[in-house]
């Protein structure tokens, strides 16, 4: 019998540490965004790195990595049920 997604998520994913689910999270979104597709657009459009450092939100916390990470793996994980 196949196993539906949440059944992997709750039986294979939930027991790993949250750093080991971050990391899953993060080869998954790259699998997703396909660099390959994005090199054209961004060599015709001198490249979305020019725009990097380019806005300030205020909160000298910003560019924390980890915590980063943390809240994309939280937004990812949010299955919206109760919306």
């Amino acid at each position: 019998m196949q196993s539906s997604i949440q059944e992997v998520y709750r039986e294979q994913i939930l027991p790993l540490d949250e750093k080991e689910r971050l990391k899953l999270a993060a080869l998954i979104i790259n699998d997703i965004s396909n660099k390959q597709e994005t090199k054209g657009a961004a060599e015709s459009n001198g490249g979305i790195r020019e725009m990097f450092g380019s806005w300030s939100s205020g909160n000298p916390h910003s560019s924390d990595n980890e915590q980063i990470d943390a809240d994309l793996a939280h937004a990812y994980a949010d299955t919206h049920d109760d919306e």
